[in-house]
């Protein structure tokens, strides 16, 4: 833990959290999570330590959903004081299980950002295959070899779970979209496994009945492309897809009404400097990264989101405007519209394999 953590650590409490919210009044804090489970999952989020964090937003902050921040800001020309946003990515059945019942009672809205092929079950989403492939085997017999990627043989335990997971989760971002999906499959095959055809218990997604539902009660469905890949990975006209099929999906499903977009995985790396204007084109009124930076809301399309989970020293850094504050201090700044970002996507010489 870094200095300034430690200093927040010991004043936060003492006066420090309500000082930076005073400070950050003006300036949205925009929170993110994704997944949810009872009993606790590590780098998920629980019931008990979600209600904390509601029922401290609901006492202490102004809750918008996102698209309710857009809407407020085009109707009155500035951000409204002491704003925070919860925000859900992907579209899992958990959320309704258990953030959607503390939401509702405290009438906290919020927004969840799903992907319309996961939901209506044509795929599954492609982090959650390497998730269950190092569910599916205890070792290793034989190093995994696809193209630059050599993963050494060994047991698969606690310990070493999360180590094949990042090393292959960071290889699938490194490439083109369909080769990343050739690279999961060469996985499966190098391990002896075969998918299901059915997405498994663990990661279901919610239905559109579902999703109506919580419409209805005060939870925004916001767009995450159809099939989930990075955007910096794909063409142009292949972003256009996602995002227009993502858009149309909901409104076909749900019903015209004025949403936000969420940015697949979110970094960086996963944007090029034709996406915003292809979001807004498609009548998203914002958009939001994965990360946070001295930008925070700045562009619209590029709106800055702070992690959240159970961790609640986080959690008070994040809504108070603490890490933003640090940010801003440190002048950091990971991404501008006018970059060319994004890696230049090649042609696959594996087609669509």
């Amino acid at each position: 833990m870094g200095l300034f953590s430690k200093t927040i650590r010991t004043l936060g409490p003492w006066g420090g959290y309500q000082l930076a919210r005073q400070i950050c009044r003006n300036q949205p804090r925009i929170l993110m999570y994704h997944r949810f489970s009872d009993p606790p999952v590590k780098g998920w989020a629980s019931p008990q330590f979600f209600e904390q964090q509601v029922r401290h937003i609901k006492d202490n902050y102004n809750p918008f959903s996102l698209v309710g921040l857009m809407q407020y800001k085009r109707e009155h020309d500035r951000m409204p004081s002491h704003a925070v946003v919860i925000t859900v990515d992907d579209g899992y059945r958990d959320f309704y299980q258990y953030a959607y019942p503390i939401l509702k009672k405290y009438q906290v809205p919020a927004t969840l950002f799903v992907t319309t092929g996961f939901i209506e079950r044509k795929l599954w989403l492609w982090p959650d295959k390497i998730t269950w492939l190092l569910s599916q085997v205890d070792y290793i017999q034989e190093a995994v070899t696809i193209d630059a990627l050599r993963s050494e043989a060994g047991p698969v335990n606690a310990e070493t779970r999360q180590v094949y997971w990042q090393q292959w989760n960071d290889h699938a971002l490194s490439l083109p979209d369909d080769e990343k999906h050739w690279f999961i499959d060469e996985l499966a095959r190098q391990l002896g496994k075969i998918f299901p055809e059915s997405i498994p218990p663990e990661f279901e997604p919610l239905s559109w009945d579902e999703l109506a539902e919580m419409q209805q009660n005060g939870v925004e469905i916001g767009g995450h492309t159809v099939t989930h890949p990075s955007l910096g990975r794909v063409s142009e006209s292949q972003a256009k897809v996602e995002i227009v099929g993502c858009s149309n999906a909901l409104n076909e499903n749900l019903g015209r009404r004025s949403r936000t977009f969420c940015y697949p995985n979110g970094q960086p790396s996963d944007f090029q400097y034709f996406l915003p204007a292809l979001v807004e084109d498609s009548g998203f009124l914002g958009a939001v990264t994965a990360f946070p930076d001295a930008n925070g809301t700045k562009d619209p399309f590029l709106m800055r989101r702070h992690v959240s989970g159970d961790d609640m020293f986080q959690f008070f850094k994040a809504t108070s405007g603490v890490e933003f504050l640090g940010h801003r201090l440190r002048r950091e700044i990971r991404l501008r519209r006018d970059s060319h970002l994004g890696a230049t996507v090649i042609a696959s010489p594996r087609g669509n394999a």
